[in-house]
């Protein structure tokens, strides 16, 4: 913990007694994670979720010490709710049993106050965590390893971040893309400096640096890389696009498949910095050290660059990428229920994507979805794609689909349905109408005659509602409109369901019909799962406030990522109860700040990354243009209980 507001410990789950440590600090308490009866996690379910620990964390705050904790997606009971209870204790002294909620006000706790959790289930005392030390505030520094600049004089700056279980000990770890201050849009000429991906626990641990090499550009649309155990050995791997150059995390060339013949001192560039030649790979990498474990051809290869719609390289390079629960074996619950890999290639015109599967050291293919080079309205999805894309199962059989836009391309990899609206710069997919049933897609579009934004079915692509078209420049007297932000979700109570706005649209919007429920945010850039409701709040650069109301946490010594994005680092659900944590950087790129919530809240809800959907679209999280992760239901004032998951974890 120490003083200056900084908190860093080694980490560890518990495997016996004493000795391990927490990622919040302190040592375990008596008990390990091998349980029996019905504290044991598990071992079949469809799902292949990760094997988290109880998450604890304790922050110091007016009025005592809040401590908070993870319910598991597998002690959830939704049928029996008080069977599944929390004994709270502080240095070994129980405090409180725990059945309404996964968190607590201890009122005479203090800044040197420990504390443990245990599971309760049935009646049953299962192990205690490890016990965490108090937060002197609510947040963990992650101190990080600047790169140092490189030899054209570019500097680095921390960007995207994903997360996963990279050492298999049971907490998340973060890996982080370096940006240089050379980075080019597509659009853009110039030669770029190199990408880097580093690993880190959130202890502070740096594990290691991948350097990307000369030939893969840098920039927004270049570098997406997905992270999760897609092997199940309780480890995640990273897997992302490489090319002739690229350097392992244990500072070795690649050297597997087709780069064991690659030429690592050729440099591809031409004289725009268009890298429009030469070989590209896609690479898995072990979560603990960065090493090489495969290489691939990448799969689709840009063959003619004009074909993608422009002659320079802007289109063909237009790139994103996630972690999915796709049909790998088949279709529906045929399926293995363990992810995929997905890398995708093009959204202006020609849409590809590749599913990928990591099992018993060998990446094979597992399907292609290519819209092909014409465009044929709501028939295919080429030229439908977005900025961004997302994983959901849309029809309920247990395999994921793909919203690549205003596309769905099934589980299988065939094209399911288009609303034909084409491409648009951001989109939300939840269950933001939960009075009908099924989820659905709020979409905003780029370009005259598409409308400004819309919702349509998740599953046919049915049009729910659309707003008015985006003017022309003829209309407009000066430049046409261009929709480039939107957001969706439930922020207030006086309205059923979710409400969506965006930066072109003049209201806030009900999720239900598109009518008029409000003033819209003055931001339109991201949002969170933050205070004591279930309503989500608004997150702008580097603060979080409430609809209508008061700024709820910032960051003043932090900055944020993407330019006028203003995205962080991360959200996701990290630590603690079911509510999310927020990533963002310092402002000097010297650490990471993970923030909490302090708020106590009655409402109980197992963590959000035991939800098959949320824990994807937090794969998805850090591609592009950067969007908020919803889950499979619906969070909101008066939601119902969500379902029990259906998983197993490793």
């Amino acid at each position: 913990m120490g003083s200056g507001g900084t908190n860093t410990a080694t980490g560890g789950k518990t495997t016996g007694t004493g000795g391990v440590t927490s990622p919040t600090g302190g040592t375990t308490a008596t008990g390990g994670v091998t349980q029996t009866g019905s504290c044991a996690p598990p071992t079949t379910g469809h799902y292949q979720m990760e094997n988290l620990d109880r998450g604890v964390v304790a922050v110091k705050v007016t009025g005592g010490v809040y401590v908070g904790w993870r319910m598991m997606g597998y002690e959830y009971n939704p049928t029996s709710p008080t069977s599944v209870a929390y004994n709270v204790y502080k240095a070994g002294t129980k405090l409180a049993t725990v059945t309404d909620s996964a968190n607590y006000l201890d009122s005479a706790g203090t800044s040197t106050s420990t504390y443990t959790v245990a599971a309760v289930i049935n009646g049953t005392e299962c192990a205690q965590s490890p016990s965490v030390k108090t937060w002197a505030q609510n947040y963990l520094s992650v101190p990080l390893d600047v790169p140092a600049a490189s030899s054209s004089g570019a500097t680095y700056s921390a960007n995207d971040g994903s997360t996963g279980d990279l050492d298999g000990d049971g907490i998340l770890d973060i890996v982080l893309k370096w940006d240089p201050s050379d980075a080019k849009d597509n659009s853009q000429s110039g030669v770029t400096s190199d990408v880097f991906l580093d690993g880190y626990t959130l202890a502070g641990k740096h594990l290691w640096r991948i350097d990307l090499g000369p030939n893969i550009r840098a920039g927004a649309h270049y570098t997406q890389f997905s992270v999760y155990d897609f092997d199940g050995d309780g480890k995640a791997e990273v897997a992302c696009k490489t090319a002739p150059g690229t350097k392992d995390g244990t500072g070795a060339y690649l050297s597997k498949g087709p780069a064991a013949s690659a030429s690592h001192s050729t440099h591809y560039a031409n004289s725009d910095g268009y890298i429009l030649t030469g070989p590209e790979y896609l690479t898995v990498f072990e979560g603990a050290t960065g090493k090489e474990l495969a290489t691939v051809d990448f799969e689709v290869a840009r063959g003619t660059v004009s074909a993608w719609g422009d002659s320079y390289g802007n289109r063909v390079d237009r790139f994103l990428a996630s972690a999915g629960f796709v049909s790998d074996m088949g279709t529906g619950k045929t399926a293995s229920g363990r992810p995929s890999i997905l890398m995708a290639r093009g959204y202006y015109t020609r849409e590809t994507i590749t599913a990928w599967n990591w099992r018993d050291g060998a990446l094979t293919k597992v399907w292609t979805s290519d819209s092909g080079s014409s465009k044929d309205g709501k028939t295919s999805a080429y030229g439908q794609g977005s900025h961004w894309m997302g994983m959901a199962d849309v029809d309920g059989d247990g395999a994921q689909e793909v919203i690549y836009g205003a596309a769905v391309i099934n589980s299988n990899g065939t094209f399911r349905c288009s609303t034909g609206f084409g491409h648009g710069d951001a989109l939300h997919i939840g269950d933001l109408i939960p009075s009908r049933a099924g989820l659905e897609v709020f979409m905003v579009h780029e370009a005259a005659p598409q409308p400004r934004s819309e919702v349509h079915d998740a599953s046919t692509c049915a049009v729910i509602w659309q707003g008015p078209a985006l003017k022309t420049a003829a209309e407009t007297g000066g430049d046409a409109e261009d929709n480039g932000r939107g957001v969706c979700d439930d922020l207030t109570s006086s309205n059923t369901g979710a409400e969506c706005w965006s930066a072109v649209d003049t209201t806030l919007m009900s999720a239900s019909d598109g009518s008029n429920v409000g003033s819209k945010p003055s931001s339109t850039n991201f949002l969170i799962y933050w205070d004591a409701d279930e309503s989500r709040e608004i997150e702008d650069k580097t603060s979080i406030s409430k609809y209508g109301g008061s700024t709820l946490q910032s960051c003043s010594q932090c900055g944020s990522n993407n330019g006028t994005k203003a995205t962080p680092v991360l959200t996701a659900d990290l630590l603690g109860d079911w509510r999310e944590e927020i990533v963002w950087r310092e402002s000097d790129n010297s650490a990471l700040r993970l923030y909490t919530t302090t708020d106590v809240t009655t409402r109980r809800i197992y963590t959000l990354m035991h939800d098959s959907q949320y824990r994807m679209q937090v794969s998805s999280e850090q591609a592009a243009y950067n969007q908020p992760p919803h889950t499979g239901f619906h969070i909101g004032s008066g939601m119902a209980d969500p379902p029990k998951p259906d998983i197993f974890v490793k």
